[in-house]
């Protein structure tokens, strides 16, 4: 049965072959059914070049190209690495201090005392040490920067104190090695907080460089608070709505806490107007009462100094774009639950109801920061009162009279952390050296009880010559006649 023979030479091309040519001949060798022929030694060396062949006998793209034994012994990627930095040596923060609490106001507080350890623990023999030194930095992130796609607009870090535990380059043993570290927060900075336009934080960043290898860095992200304490007495708000003769008082608390309840009470007076001559009075009916408690952040983001010109900012000023969310933390519904008085000559009506923060809403502490973060609180209280006629003698038969108003107020509340069992730092430490008073005290010209001036030390009578002055003693004398008479009274 005849068939087409296949020369060798359709697998091989040379230098003055065409690349076009090449591409034509691999697809007529696909198409067929042939078997691919033996290549002889000869056609093999006359080819300086020739495309590796897939199973199927199809030629490979230049592109694809075999890696030998040698090549993957001498690539980089194969050759040994240096032992990581984490296996040579590790670092752990550990805080000693009470929780970072400021107490009082931003204007008043003394502020939080930090201190800890930093243990660097190394695993080899010895370690030569290039610096060890960390920082405490107040890190704010904006949400809503200046220029969105700028890292400097939406981050910036300010460095509040560094310390630095080795002077120069040093080599420590195997083992743990300890470094103490303290520092006194001030107490005008703002807590810690994320909210909706910004995120304030503090961080401990510590870095170890060794001579040689990568450096070894360790952060660790710090919680400050601020709990500012309630007073006595709680605060009074009154309230009045011209045109009519109504007047609420509030009671409201000093602070608010995050987690619980806290009750306001009001008493709304001249709810009644009475017609003598008609006897008849116009009084109002409270039919609803709503409250809400928002959350309002304020924020200035700053541009940098890339982008200070673009702001409209001149030299050494800088400027930023101010941005506010509000948000509702807590809201409920009354429409029962309060007393009403129509009896008296103004009447009167008593109201006492709990609000509070939902758990879920996340809420932050009041906080205002010198570049301009502000967060605060503020309480709306809305009434609907109906008007009504009714006879004096009988004020429980009333006839609406399609008149009603909404009664709005504004109340703003500060809310805190709890202080709990902690007292200020400056309140814990013992006197000082300067307080303490001069000891013991001098008599001065004092006197005694019976009226004589106490004498000086060098006007006292020696211990000696008072003793030499006594008159002898006479008890053996006594001794004898004692015996006497007991030897007279067995003669007897």
């Amino acid at each position: 049965m005849p068939h087409k023979v296949i020369t060798p030479f359709a697998f091989f091309r040379s230098h003055s072959n065409d690349l076009q040519e090449s591409k034509k001949s691999v697809r007529r060798l696909s198409n067929s059914k042939s078997t691919r022929p033996a290549v002889s030694k000869s056609s093999s060396s006359a080819s300086t070049y020739s495309l590796p062949l897939d199973a199927r006998g199809n030629k490979m793209p230049e592109s694809h190209k075999r890696l030998s034994l040698t090549s993957l012994m001498h690539s980089p990627k194969s050759s040994a690495r240096s032992i990581p930095q984490c296996l040579q040596a590790s670092l752990e923060a550990s805080i000693e201090s009470p929780p970072l609490v400021f107490y009082g106001p931003a204007s008043s507080s003394t502020g939080a005392l930090l201190s800890g350890l930093l243990n660097l623990t190394i695993h080899e023999d010895f370690m030569p040490i290039e610096s060890f030194s960390m920082k405490l930095a107040l890190e704010v992130s904006r949400k809503k920067p200046f220029h969105t796609h700028c890292q400097e607009c939406s981050h910036r870090s300010k460095e509040l104190f560094t310390w630095r535990f080795l002077q120069g380059p040093a080599t420590l043993k195997k083992g743990t090695h300890s470094f103490p570290f303290s520092f006194l927060l001030p107490g005008h900075l703002p807590a810690s907080m994320k909210g909706s336009l910004s995120t304030i934080d503090y961080v401990l960043q510590s870095t170890m460089v060794p001579k040689t290898g990568e450096s070894l860095k360790l952060a660790k992200t710090l919680t400050v608070k601020r709990a500012i304490a309630p007073s006595d007495t709680p605060r009074q708000s009154i309230r009045i709505f011209p045109p009519t003769n109504l007047t609420a008082n509030f009671e409201l608390p000093p602070v608010v806490h995050p987690i619980g309840e806290t009750m306001v009470s009001m008493r709304m007076d001249g709810v009644v107007k009475r017609n003598v001559d008609a006897k008849t009075q116009m009084q109002w009916k409270l039919k609803r009462i709503t409250w809400r408690l928002e959350e309002v952040q304020k924020d200035i983001s700053p541009a940098c100094n890339k982008h200070a010109a673009k702001a409209g900012a001149t030299e050494g000023e800088k400027r930023g774009t101010a941005h506010q969310d509000t948000r509702t933390i807590g809201s409920d519904e009354i429409k029962t639950g309060w007393k009403a008085d129509f009896s008296t000559p103004d009447g009167s009506i008593e109201l006492e109801f709990p609000f509070s923060i939902r758990p879920d809403a996340h809420s932050i502490c009041d906080t205002k920061a010198e570049d301009g973060t502000e967060v605060s609180h503020v309480l709306v209280v809305e009434m609907i009162v109906a008007q009504e006629l009714a006879p004096i003698m009988k004020p429980s038969q009333a006839t609406p009279t399609g008149a009603a108003r909404v009664l709005r107020m504004h109340f703003n509340i500060t809310v805190t952390e709890r202080a709990g069992m902690g007292i200020s730092w400056d309140e814990e430490q013992p006197p000082l050296y300067e307080n303490v008073p001069a000891s013991p005290p001098a008599y001065g010209n004092s006197e005694i009880y019976d009226g004589e001036p106490i004498p000086d030390y060098e006007d006292l009578t020696p211990l000696d010559s008072v003793v030499e002055d006594t008159p002898p003693s006479t008890s053996g004398s006594n001794t004898s006649t004692l015996m006497d008479v007991i030897h007279s009274t067995n003669d007897h």
